[in-house]
């Protein structure tokens, strides 16, 4: 493996990471098809049973934060909206509704 290899293994593991506190979401379309939506309204198919993703990354690489990345964010998200469901308090309350009520409304066009 090179330099150049092994940063940018390192830049997607510490991206795929941080996908939720990015803004992403994840939406299942079946049960080894998931979508990957940026908070600009990117979206990417991963299809995690042949473990591959639409992404130019994927494509470039073989790999990518979205692949790396979706289990964690989809346990982070159901949490996360589990806990505004239940009124539970977050560290930003304020925020957490503005985030929920925009995913909800994103797809719900």
């Amino acid at each position: 493996m090179t330099i150049n290899t092994a940063r940018l293994l390192a830049n997607i593991n510490t991206r795929a990471a941080r996908l939720f506190e990015d803004g992403y979401s994840i939406v299942r379309k079946s049960e080894d098809t998931l979508i990957v939506t940026s908070n600009e309204g990117t979206a990417y198919e991963v299809d995690t049973f042949w473990g591959s993703c639409e992404c130019p990354c994927y494509k470039n690489h073989g790999t990518c934060k979205h692949l790396i990345g979706w289990e964690n964010l989809e346990e982070t998200q159901k949490a996360y909206e589990e806990a505004l469901l239940a009124g539970a308090p977050t560290e930003d309350e304020e925020f957490g509704r503005t985030w929920y009520e925009c995913r909800v409304a994103a797809r719900a066009r």
